[in-house]
C-alpha cells in the first residue's frame, strides 16, 4: 500500500502534543539548516520513523498534479522543442543516436554547435568587411557577390567530415583554389560550365535553396517554453502554490539548456538532403581537381597567375583516387552529430586573416585581384587542415557554463527546499551534470591524444587492447559454431561474427572508444534524464528515502510542513536565487544566438536584394551596439594575453609563441601605416660611382626579407589608408629639413614599377640628375643606418 504523507504527517504532528507522545522515539533531535530555525523548529521525524509510521514505497501525485506537469513541461519540451530538433528524414538509427547524443551529452553537442556558429559568423564577418560600411554592390555578378557565394559554400563545407587520412596540405590548397580563384578554367562537363565563378554561383544558389526552413516554428516552440517557465515561476512564488510546483520549476530550469541548443540549430542548419548537398560539394572539388590535373589547363593557370610550376607540385597528390575522387566530403556532422568534428573552414579563414584580411580591415576587397591572390596562396607556411585549434576552448567553456548554470539553479531550488540537503532531486541533477562533464572530458582527452585526422595514437596507448576481450569472445564463439552440426542459421551467424571481427580490426582508436565508452554513457545519461522527468511528473520522489535528503550531511528528517510555512520562513529567497541563476544563462545563450542569427542571415539568404538590405540593417545595428561587445572582447583579450605570457614563460628557451591577428568589425576603413622609409643619402647621379652603388646595394640585399612596393599613395581614392602627413608616411634622416619633391619613378632590377611621393633631405634636383631609386624591405641594422623593419631608399 502506498504511503499517504498528508495523513501520516497530521498523525505525527497531533501526537507531538500528547503526553506521553507515542512516537517520541521517532523524533529527530539533530541540527537543521536552512529556513527552519532551531528556535521554532516544527515536529521532525527521522527516516526510520517515517518508514515505520508512513510505510515503504512512494505516494504518486494525483492526476491533476501530474497533468499539470505534463502540460507545463513534458509537452512543451517534447512536443514543442525536441520536434524542432534538426533531424534527418528516413534515417531512424542516425536520428536515434543523434537524439541520444544531444540529450545525453549536452556539453559536447553544444560545444560543436557553438563552434560551427563561430565559424559561420567569421565567414559572414569577412563578407561584411569586404566593402565600405555604407555601400553594398547591387550587381549580383560583382566581386562582392562572388565572395559572398564563396564564403557561404565554405560555411556549408564546414558541416561535413572529410576522410581521416586525407593529405591535409593538398586538401587545403585544393579548397582555396576551388573557393577563391577566378582564373582557373574547367574541363568540359554535362552542365557545360567551364567558368569557376559561374559554377560557384550556381552551387551557392542550390545550397541556399536546399537549406532547411522552419525558423518560425523554432521561435514559436521556444516562446512556448518561455511562457511555461513564466507560469511555473508564478505558481511557485504565488500564494496558490503547493510544494510540487517548486520542484516543477526546478525541472524547467534544469531543461533550460535545450532551447539554447535548438535555437542554435537555426544557424548551424542542416540541409533538406545532406547526401545531395555532399554530392554537389564533391562535384565542385572534383571539377577543380580534374582541371589542375589537366596539363594544358594547369599551365595556362600558372601563366595567368604569374606563379611557377614548383608552386603546383602538390597537385600530384590529387591523383590519389582513394581520397580525391567524388568523395572528398563524407558524412554530415552539423549540430554536434559527429564527435571530434573540427571542420575545414577555420584553418582557411585563419590563413586568410593572417595573410591579408586582418591587416586591411574594412574594404579589404578594394583590390580584388590582390586579395584573391593572397586568399588562394595563403600564409607561409600553410598549416594544413588542422584537427583542433585551442580557440575552440571558448566554445567548450561556454557550453559548460550554459549546462552547469541552468542545472545549478534547479539544484539550488531542490537543495534548499526542506528537507535541506542533497537528496533524490538535487542529487539527480548533479548526477546528470557529472556524467555530461565526464563524457566531455573523455572526448576532449581522446582528441588531445589523437591530434591528427587519422585518429591514431602513438606510444603505449597505440598498443592498448581496445576491445580485445570482445574479439577473443567472438573468436571462441565462431569456433564453437564451426564445430557444431552444420545448420544454416549457425553458418550465417558465424559469418556475421567473422565479418564483425574483421570490421572491428579496421576501426580507428577513436571509433572503438566511442562504441565501448561514449555511446553507452550517452544512453545512460539520456535514460537518467528521462527518469528525472518521469519521477517528478508522477511523484516517484515522494518516498521516505527521497524526502529525508540522506545523500549527504544535513538531512535525515522530514518536517511535514506546507509551502506556506516555508514562505513564511523566507524560502522565496533561495528559490529566487536559483531561478535568477538559471535565467541568466538561459537569457545570455538565447540573446547571443539570436544576435548571431541576425548578423549571419545575409550569408544564407537566397534573394540577393533581401540579403543586401539585411546586411545594411545589420551594420547599423552593430554600429549602435558596438559598446555591448567591448566588455567581452576585453575579457577575452586579457585572457589571451595572460595565456600567451604563461606559455612563453613555460617555453623559455624554445621558439617564441605569437598570437594571431584577427579581423574585428569596424565601420571605418583602417588607416594603415606603412613601414618607415629610410633615406640613406640623396645625391645627383653624376656624384656617385657605380662601384659604390653596387657595393651598397649588395650589402643591403644581404638583409632583404622581400622586395615590396606600394604605389597607392598617389591614388587619391585610397588616401585614407595612410597617414595624412607625408612626413609620417616617409621617414628619412633629414629631420625637420625634409622637403616634398613630388613624384619619383621607382626602378627595381631596371624595371619601372610605378611612382610615389617621397621626401629627401636635399633640395629638389633636376629630373635628369636624379638617379634610379631602389626600394628594398630590409631587416636589422647595417653600416650605422637605422632600418628596423623598414624600407631603404638608395638614390
Amino acid at each position: 500500500m502506498a504511503p499517504n504523507f498528508d495523513v501520516c504527517g497530521e498523525l505525527y504532528k497531533n501526537a507531538s502534543s500528547l503526553t506521553p507522545n507515542p512516537y517520541i522515539h521517532f523524533a529527530y533531535n539533530g541540527s537543521i539548516r536552512g529556513v527552519l530555525r532551531e528556535g521554532d523548529r516544527p515536529a521532525l521525524i527521522t527516516l526510520e520513523g517515517c518508514l515505520k509510521l508512513c510505510g515503504n514505497g512512494f505516494e504518486p501525485y494525483k492526476w491533476i498534479e501530474a497533468s499539470s506537469t505534463i502540460t507545463t513541461w513534458v509537452l512543451p519540451v517534447i512536443g514543442g522543442l525536441l520536434l524542432q530538433a534538426p533531424f534527418e528524414s528516413n534515417r531512424f538509427w542516425k536520428t536515434f543516436f543523434a537524439l541520444v547524443r544531444w540529450m545525453g551529452s549536452p556539453m559536447s553537442s553544444l560545444s560543436y554547435t557553438l563552434w560551427n556558429i563561430k565559424v559561420t559568423g567569421k565567414c559572414a564577418l569577412m563578407v561584411d568587411m569586404a566593402v565600405p560600411y555604407d555601400h553594398v554592390p547591387e550587381d549580383q555578378n560583382s566581386e562582392f557577390s562572388q565572395m559572398r557565394d564563396a564564403f557561404y559554400i565554405l560555411a556549408v563545407m564546414n558541416q561535413y567530415e572529410i576522410k581521416p587520412r586525407m593529405p591535409e596540405m593538398a586538401a587545403e590548397k585544393l579548397l582555396r583554389v576551388a573557393l577563391f580563384s577566378n582564373s582557373l578554367k574547367l574541363t568540359s562537363d554535362e552542365d557545360n560550365v567551364q567558368n569557376l565563378p559561374t559554377l560557384r554561383k550556381e552551387l551557392a544558389h542550390d545550397l541556399r535553396r536546399g537549406r532547411r526552413r522552419g525558423t518560425v516554428p523554432v521561435f514559436l516552440a521556444i516562446l512556448w517554453f518561455i511562457l511555461s517557465l513564466a507560469i511555473s515561476i508564478e505558481s511557485a512564488f504565488g500564494d496558490i502554490g503547493v510544494n510540487a510546483t517548486a520542484h516543477n520549476l526546478g525541472i524547467g530550469l534544469m531543461l533550460s539548456w535545450i532551447p539554447v541548443f535548438i535555437i542554435g540549430s537555426i544557424i548551424d542548419r542542416n540541409p533538406m538532403s545532406s547526401d545531395d548537398t555532399c554530392r554537389r560539394l564533391n562535384k565542385l572539388l572534383d571539377r577543380v581537381r580534374l582541371a589542375l590535373l589537366d596539363t594544358t589547363l594547369r599551365d595556362t593557370y600558372i601563366r595567368d597567375t604569374g606563379r611557377t610550376s614548383d608552386d603546383f607540385q602538390w597537385t600530384r597528390d590529387l591523383e590519389d583516387h582513394e581520397y580525391f575522387t567524388e568523395s572528398f566530403f563524407s558524412e554530415f556532422a552539423g549540430q554536434g552529430r559527429c564527435r571530434w568534428h573540427y571542420g575545414v573552414a577555420h584553418p582557411i579563414l585563419a590563413g586568410i586573416e593572417k595573410a591579408y584580411v586582418a591587416e586591411y580591415g574594412r574594404d579589404w576587397m578594394r583590390d580584388s585581384e590582390t586579395a584573391r591572390s593572397f586568399m588562394v596562396v595563403g600564409p607561409e607556411p600553410l598549416t594544413g587542415l588542422r584537427w583542433f585549434d585551442w580557440r575552440e576552448i571558448w566554445q567548450i567553456l561556454s557550453a559548460i557554463a550554459i549546462v552547469v548554470g541552468t542545472n545549478t539553479g534547479a539544484m539550488v531550488i531542490s537543495y534548499w527546499t526542506p528537507t535541506v540537503g542533497l537528496g533524490c532531486r538535487s542529487g539527480g541533477y548533479l548526477i546528470f551534470v557529472i556524467i555530461s562533464f565526464a563524457s566531455l572530458c573523455i572526448e576532449m582527452l581522446v582528441w588531445w591524444l589523437t591530434p591528427t585526422r587519422s585518429g591514431e595514437v602513438s606510444g603505449w596507448l597505440q598498443k592498448a587492447a581496445i576491445g580485445d576481450p570482445l574479439v577473443k569472445f567472438g573468436s571462441r564463439l565462431e569456433r564453437q559454431l564451426s564445430r557444431s552440426p552444420s545448420y544454416s542459421w549457425q553458418t550465417s551467424l558465424g559469418e556475421k561474427i567473422q565479418n564483425w571481427m574483421s570490421n572491428w580490426e579496421l576501426l580507428q582508436f577513436r571509433s572503438k572508444l566511442e562504441i565501448l565508452v561514449l555511446k553507452p554513457l550517452d544512453i545512460i545519461n539520456t535514460s537518467w534524464l528521462l527518469y528525472i522527468v518521469l519521477a517528478q511528473t508522477f511523484g516517484w520522489y515522494r518516498s521516505c528515502s527521497c524526502m529525508t535528503s540522506t545523500w549527504a550531511a544535513g538531512g535525515g528528517y522530514i518536517d511535514f510542513e506546507s509551502i506556506l510555512s516555508y514562505k513564511a520562513h523566507g524560502i522565496s529567497l533561495y528559490w529566487g536565487s536559483g531561478t535568477a541563476l538559471s535565467l541568466i544563462f538561459l537569457t545570455a545563450g538565447l540573446l547571443f544566438i539570436i544576435a548571431e542569427w541576425c548578423a549571419q542571415s545575409h550569408l544564407s539568404t537566397m534573394d540577393y536584394e533581401a540579403a543586401r538590405r539585411g546586411l545594411l540593417r545589420t551594420r547599423r545595428w552593430k554600429y549602435h551596439t558596438v559598446w555591448l561587445r567591448r566588455l567581452p572582447n576585453v575579457v577575452i583579450d586579457s585572457a589571451v594575453v595572460v595565456s600567451l605570457a604563461m606559455i612563453r614563460l613555460c617555453s623559455r628557451g624554445k621558439r617564441p609563441i605569437h598570437g594571431r591577428r584577427s579581423l574585428i568589425w569596424s565601420s571605418q576603413i583602417k588607416r594603415r601605416r606603412l613601414n618607415p622609409l629610410v633615406a640613406i643619402h640623396t645625391v645627383p647621379k653624376s656624384d656617385i660611382r657605380d662601384e659604390e652603388n653596387n657595393h651598397l646595394l649588395a650589402r643591403t640585399r644581404s638583409h632583404v626579407d622581400e622586395i615590396s612596393l606600394n604605389t597607392a599613395a598617389t591614388e587619391k581614392s585610397n588616401e585614407d589608408d595612410y597617414d595624412d602627413e607625408p612626413e609620417e608616411f616617409l621617414c628619412g634622416q633629414g629631420g625637420d629639413d625634409r622637403e616634398d619633391v613630388g613624384n619619383q619613378e621607382f626602378v627595381v632590377n631596371d624595371e619601372e614599377v610605378g611612382s610615389q611621393e617621397f621626401v629627401v633631405n636635399d633640395e629638389e634636383e633636376d629630373e635628369e640628375n636624379l638617379m634610379e631609386v631602389r626600394l628594398l624591405r630590409i631587416l636589422g641594422q647595417e653600416g650605422g643606418v637605422q632600418a628596423e623593419s623598414g624600407y631603404l631608399i638608395i638614390d
